[in-house]
């Protein structure tokens, strides 16, 4: 059994000085199967600690069902890891940001009406606490003084840029004593004073995070901390991924720079990332700054060193030299690099309308429901009523649309509004009784800053302006039915025999035959937006506004045979569309 010390001016491990270089690496966004050859490369760039969130909103998708099975199974990832020859620093939260949905916290907090998110609230933090110790209840024979590799644990995550609560952070604190653990513990926050001096707790280690120079955040970390070693939980060496807007790469020379001065000036070096992975299925987060909604991308390349699907890129190199010649290593790659395969087109089945794929009983309602309300995590919702008309038309004011609406009238495709961009909506109807119908797509809860109580579907209510008699009416006696995409399959639903209808939602049916010999790419070629499934495995959020182009899809989910590809459309056309399994990851703006 080892021990770990956190010392004035440095740790030491088994009482000689030791220097913690880590590389970020979270088993939620990596196949189970690839966990080995990951850690290996983490091992061979020159790094002896990986560090990973444990991500709440994962484990417990539904209140009080705990599931640490396949690759949720983070004690097998920890196990892998110290057999690796790495030492873990873990960070349960409960909060983790990591551009997730709602920053790691479960989607089933929301039904409750008087939570307050990350206080000192008496519900959350009972939520919270039986959390923890379902967590900690795995974690405590990994940690270093029960003979495993988890050298620190993580109190909360960068709690500075939300708040000061203190009676939270302290209570958390208590939590993670009351079940045991027993290593030490660390806060992390911005490399600013203010971010600092709120984020942190008396008595507890603290870490600065920071994307440009060492030396400066280190100097306020040192003014703040004057006691303890440097240290950097984040040091960003890339950028995330948002949708609809320009990748800005990071130039290499500065990435060196950074990372040279972080050996220099701190005891515990984490690269966020070393390795991004995927934000499979519904998991990522989104932002909400000035009146814009910003959706967060289904990869999280992030620039990492090692990129999405596992290969070892410019950056990878240069951080290695850097890094095994600061620590006096030799310089090995011995592990296989991944060659992408090229599978080709696959052949479309059919197209399915939802109804066939999904039978949703209705949810009556006189007042609109968000989905929180509905009982439903991710996925879709629609919502129906009915109004009646003068001859001159209606104009429609909008609840609040979190995040994007295709609006029908009479099954008519009328127009598509997104969060904040649009307040009401005129339409020319006849007189007479009308249906009206609203299909809103959740684009992923906000992960950082004051909105993370981010309820998603319809909000508020709609009001109805009739153009003939000068009215207004409050719409109300709603239908709702939820979509939630949980479980996907094709082959049981009927196929349309005709073309789809212009502008509506429909699940497009794959089939390509293979011999898998490695990871691919999927290209969701016409397609507007939506989700994708291969061989019912979520692969997440397709959409034609880039820059993400391709969606990974790693071997593993393959198999001998014929393989299913299932395309959620939101919004079908007369343009032809194309699955094509491709041998390239494509993110405009550049190309590994």
């Amino acid at each position: 059994m080892s021990t770990f010390v956190v010392e004035q001016d440095r740790f030491t491990l088994d009482g000689k000085e030791w220097k913690l270089v880590s590389g970020a690496m979270h088993y939620f966004r990596i196949v189970p199967e690839y966990w080995e050859d990951r850690l290996q490369k983490l091992r061979e760039m020159g790094c002896n600690c990986v560090e990973t969130y444990i991500a709440w909103n994962l484990h417990e998708k539904e209140e009080g069902k705990f599931t640490c099975s396949g690759g949720l199974d983070f004690s097998r990832y920890l196990k892998q890891a110290q057999e690796a020859g790495l030492y873990a620093i873990v960070r349960p939260g409960p909060y983790i940001c990591s551009e997730c949905d709602m920053g790691g916290l479960p989607w089933w907090l929301l039904r409750y009406e008087e939570i307050e998110l990350r206080t000192y609230n008496a519900i959350f933090l009972e939520k919270t606490e039986n959390y923890i110790r379902k967590v900690c209840e795995i974690l405590r024979p990994h940690l270093i003084t029960n003979g495993g590799n988890v050298v620190l644990l993580q109190i909360e995550n960068e709690f500075g840029s939300y708040g000061d609560d203190k009676n939270y952070l302290r209570a958390l604190v208590r939590c993670y004593e009351k079940n045991g653990m027993d290593v030490p513990y660390i806060t992390s926050d911005g490399d600013n004073a203010a971010m600092l001096a709120r984020g942190t707790v008396p008595g507890i280690y603290a870490a600065a995070n920071y994307r440009w120079d060492s030396v400066a955040a280190m100097r306020v970390l040192k003014k703040f901390q004057p006691d303890k070693p440097g240290a950097v939980m984040e040091l960003w060496n890339g950028s995330a991924i948002h949708c609809g807007k320009k990748l800005v790469k990071r130039d290499l020379k500065e990435v060196e720079y950074s990372v040279k001065s972080a050996l220099e000036n701190t005891a515990l070096m984490n690269l966020y990332m070393f390795h991004g992975g995927t934000n499979f299925g519904f998991f990522n987060g989104s932002l909400y700054y000035d009146g814009r909604f910003t959706v967060q991308a289904t990869s999280y390349d992030v620039q990492a060193p090692l990129n999405e699907y596992g290969g070892k890129t410019e950056k990878y190199y240069a951080e290695q030299k850097i890094l095994c010649a600061y620590l006096g290593k030799e310089i090995v790659n011995e592990t296989e690099e991944p060659v992408l395969a090229d599978y080709g087109e696959a052949t479309l089945r059919g197209v399915c309308a939802l109804e066939e794929v999904f039978s949703p009983p209705p949810l009556y309602s006189e007042e609109l429901l968000s989905m929180e309300e509905c009982g439903q995590g991710y996925g879709y919702i629609e919502y129906e009523t009915r109004f009646t008309s003068g001859a001159m038309g209606v104009m429609i004011g909008y609840p609040e649309i979190r995040d994007l609406a295709q609006v029908y009238i009479d099954g008519r495709y009328c127009t598509t509004v997104r969060r904040g961009e649009a307040v009401r909506g005129d339409f020319a109807v006849g007189a007479g009784e009308h249906e009206l119908c609203f299909f809103v797509e959740n684009m992923g809860r906000i992960h950082y800053g004051p909105h993370l109580k981010d309820r998603k579907g319809l909000l508020g209510r709609a009001v109805l302006f009739d153009k003939e008699t000068q009215k207004h009416q409050t719409l109300k006696n709603w239908s709702v039915r939820c979509y939630p995409f949980a479980t996907v399959s094709g082959p049981e639903a009927t196929l349309l025999r005709g073309a789809p209808e212009e502008n509506k939602p429909y699940l497009y049916v794959y089939e390509i035959d293979l011999n898998p010999s490695g990871d691919t790419y999927l290209e969701t070629k016409g397609f507007y937006r939506g989700v994708a499934f291969v061989n019912g495995f979520p692969l997440g959020r397709h959409m034609a506004e880039g820059p993400q182009k391709s969606l990974y899809v790693p071997q593993p989910v393959l198999r001998k045979g014929k393989n299913e590809i299932l395309i959620f459309e939101m919004k079908s056309s007369a343009a032809g569309r194309r699955a094509i399994l491709s041998g390239k990851q494509i993110l405009e703006g550049y190309t590994e």
